[in-house]
């Protein structure tokens, strides 16, 4: 069995044994069954077959061959696998041309065709609900298309999801967890370097109305050396508790000119409503995938000499050697029944957990007959059924099945094949050992394992990297070791034992609250290199000033945080301060010193300090691979070259924090086409099929006698506004002031803000730039000053 030790590592981007040659690992799709993984990706053009490989723990990956080779399979896109009952169905789309439905006994085929084409675009994607309903997505246009499905083989009438990216949206796929569906989703286009990934929640149902959240994109970096993040599949990971999101990196063209791309794998946490890919897409070492606590079953039968193993007459039990030891755990049950046993007697199958001795524990148990399962409950030699939920009427028994149990102190959750069939608030973790008890039944038992972890309790202890977003209730456990609070409290919606206050924000996710003198928090940091940092807390405003202080491996800086000019009790990201940081994990702390401090998130990003001179003349830092469109230079400025084409430009740093960029303007005639002065600007993109707003950061529009601030997110969003007089021919001096969350526009000097706005969840880095589609905007002396 393989397990790893605190120190070990992967790095993307993973390189796999048979990779398509001159095309690589494509929209990579992961399968979890029976302990194991299964990996498919897109076969490269006029090439058949798909390619198959499996892994026990994500990291070490074993070709298995073509999975299947049927001849319709040429160029098959973005094959996905699902298991039901016994078989397994692939859904995959021969070079674009719509799909076809394949099925197999095995996860490493043969798989044949079962279907006529069924069109439906590409990237075909199945969810199955906790009622046992199938829906089927795939790309579209105009966003995601979703359906239901009575058989793995028939889609019912499409229905256009809000999953949108403005242009071509494809790569979906749905999870479900804590009741919430969660769908990621990617554009615009795979040769662009701002192909990424997205992600919406829903609560009524798979392909319902969704809530899109605000630290959309998910996964993304337009970096020359890693680029084209997309079409991602997400998989529960080793240790039973934890998500890994696996996606594709664009390395450029093949010969005959399919892309050539490379297979990348990222931990996810979830805080909510909310989901994050640790880091955005990662490019330096991370923590490899934690094992179970205890497994067993892993492609072979159960070993003996890891288990109690009593056979009586009437009854076997088979009992863990090693036991659970918190109070939480996730344990999971894989096995077939024998249900035409010539065995006497009523035939009893079940799967126990929180096993303390024979007269206490809880069991799972399956009724073949009934198609049932019911949970029961062993009490001082007493036998109680607390509960029981029916199970779809096809269910063959004798086919590989999943019992799952996760419990923790909000309660107790039972899955059978993925289903949530089973919550009971009122049943709280105990610890014990795991494993089976049956009677008048010859049952195959197969991966059986159990984890400490319950419920994402996992995200606490894995290490975040930085650059990155570290969630405020993702602290390190264990009272005067990851966390300590003065005061502690009770009712929290989550860590309950804890005694730190938690509790639920209007964004869905989860906040902290610190507001006696000296409590503090813990975080695990995995930091990319040597540097500076920027520190930045999304907290809420209480109307007072407090001071904080961070420590990292125990090295501490204060910093006083004042208040925005706003009446408190306002969400706003804030700026905390600098500090500098070294490569490697280390444990970083957040104490209060004075106030009060409610936050959700910290968002930590390397920095560059700008000399204390003004750079007075930007255009002549600008490189060309830094120019889009088509530009013509004049004198001491640039125009563009074609009316009506849309060009930018960009000079500068991501790692650029606060400053002032200037610029002069000038109009030489009446035009309806905008010019914009482009700030904080990261993640630049230029490619002909995506959306044309591609960039995140903030522009200045000049317009009709009117200049706009937008907030740019691969789309536009118009935040301010404010009149401007243009007259033909003449220059206007525009300046902006940008410090923390609030941008300051000046126009021709004057001592007064023509404009100005707080974001309250603001781009706090990023370099500048200008921007035009008409020939008469000119601009010159593109400044920048440290402010």
């Amino acid at each position: 069995m393989l397990n790893y030790t605190l120190g070990e590592s992967y790095q993307n981007s993973l390189v796999l044994d048979q990779e398509w040659p001159d095309y690589g690992i494509g929209d990579p799709y992961v399968m979890r069954y029976n302990g194991l993984y299964y990996l498919y990706c897109s076969t490269k053009d006029f090439r058949v077959g798909i390619k198959a490989w499996s892994s026990s723990d994500l990291i070490h990956w074993k070709y298995e061959g073509l999975a299947t080779e049927e001849p319709l399979t040429e160029g098959a896109y973005a094959p996905e696998v699902v298991y039901w009952n016994g078989y397994f169905y692939m859904y995959t789309s021969p070079a674009g041309k719509g799909h076809y439905v394949l099925r197999s006994e095995s996860p490493t085929g043969p798989f044949t065709i079962q279907t006529e084409n069924l069109g439906l675009s590409i990237d075909g994607s199945v969810f199955i609900d906790d009622d046992g309903k199938w829906y089927f997505t795939h790309a579209s246009g105009k966003g995601i298309i979703g359906h239901e499905m009575p058989d793995p083989y028939t889609m019912t009438e499409e229905k256009t999801t809000n999953a949108f990216l403005g242009h071509w949206t494809e790569g979906s796929m749905i999870i479900k967890r804590d009741g919430k569906y969660f769908m990621t989703y990617t554009g615009n286009h795979v040769f662009s370097k701002g192909y990424r990934i997205n992600y919406a929640v829903a609560t009524e149902s798979p392909i319902g109305t969704y809530k899109v959240p605000e630290n959309n994109p998910i996964v993304i970096s337009t970096k020359q050396d890693f680029n084209g993040l997309g079409h991602s599949s997400s998989v529960l990971g080793p240790n039973l508790d934890s998500y890994y999101m696996f996606y594709h990196n664009l390395i450029g063209h093949s010969k005959e000119g399919p892309p050539v791309r490379k297979l990348n794998m990222d931990r996810i946490v979830f805080n909510g409503e909310k989901m994050v890919v640790l880091g955005d897409g990662t490019h330096f070492p991370q923590p490899v995938p934690q094992m179970p606590d205890f497994y067993d079953g892993v492609n072979k039968p159960l070993d003996q000499k890891l288990w109690d193993v009593r056979d009586n007459v009437n009854e076997t039990k088979w009992l863990s050697s090693k036991a659970a030891d918190k109070n939480r755990f996730t344990a999971e049950f894989n096995f077939r029944l024998n249900t035409e046993s010539t065995l006497e007697g009523e035939p009893s199958f079940e799967t126990a957990f929180s096993y303390k001795d024979d007269n206490n524990y809880y069991s799972v148990g399956i009724d073949p007959a009934l198609r049932s399962i019911a949970l029961f409950e062993m009490k001082d030699g007493n036998r109680k059924q607390l509960a029981t939920s029916q199970l779809p009427q096809a269910m063959d028994f004798t086919k590989l099945h999943a019992i799952r149990v996760e419990s923790n102190a909000r309660g107790t959750n039972i899955y059978f094949d993925q289903m949530n069939k089973l919550t009971l608030t009122d049943l709280h973790a105990k610890p014990g050992k795991i494993g089976y008890v049956y009677r008048h039944v010859k049952p195959t038992l197969e991966f059986t394992a159990f984890s400490n972890e319950a419920d994402g309790s996992s995200d606490f202890e894995t290490a975040k990297p930085v650059p990155g977003t570290i969630e405020a209730v993702h602290y390190l456990e264990v009272r005067d070791q990851g966390f300590h609070v003065g005061h502690p409290v009770k009712g929290a919606v989550m860590r309950e034992d804890d005694g730190v206050p938690i509790q639920t924000s209007e964004d869905g996710s989860n906040d902290v609250t610190m507001a006696g003198k000296g409590d503090w928090l813990s975080y695990r940091i995995n930091v990319e290199s040597d540097g500076t940092y920027g520190f930045d807390a999304m907290l809420k405003e209480d109307g007072n000033g407090n001071t904080v202080e961070l420590q990292v491996d125990g090295k501490s800086q204060r910093f006083e945080l004042s208040n925005s000019q706003s009446e408190g009790n306002l969400w706003v990201k804030k700026h905390i301060g600098n500090m500098k940081l070294t490569q490697g994990e280390h444990i970083l702390t957040v104490k209060l010193v004075k106030g009060n401090l409610n936050y959700r998130f910290l968002d930590i990003y390397r920095i560059t300090e700008l000399p204390t001179e003004k750079l007075s003349n930007m255009f002549s830092q600008i490189v060309p691979e830094d120019m889009y469109g088509k530009w013509m230079k004049h004198e001491d400025g640039y125009t563009v070259q074609t009316e009506g084409s849309d060009a930018k430009m960009y000079a500068g740093s991501d790692e650029w924090t606060d400053y002032r960029v200037e610029v002069d303007l000038k109009s030489t005639a009446d035009s309806i086409q905008e010019a914009g002065l482009l700030f904080r600007v990261t993640n630049e993109s230029e490619f002909p099929e995506q959306v044309r707003d591609s960039f995140m950061g903030y522009q200045l529009t000049f317009r009709n006698g009117r200049m706009i601030l937008k907030k740019m997110n691969y789309d536009q969003n118009e935040v301010a506004s404010a009149p401007v007089s243009f007259d033909s021919g003449s220059s206007v001096h525009v300046a902006v002031d940008v410090s923390g969350a609030t941008m300051k526009v000046y126009v021709n000097d004057s001592k007064q803000p023509a404009l100005e706005w707080t974001d309250a969840n603001a781009w706090m880095h990023g370099k500048i730039g200008i921007r035009s589609a008409s020939r008469s905007w000119l601009f010159t002396n593109l400044s920048l000053i440290r402010r």
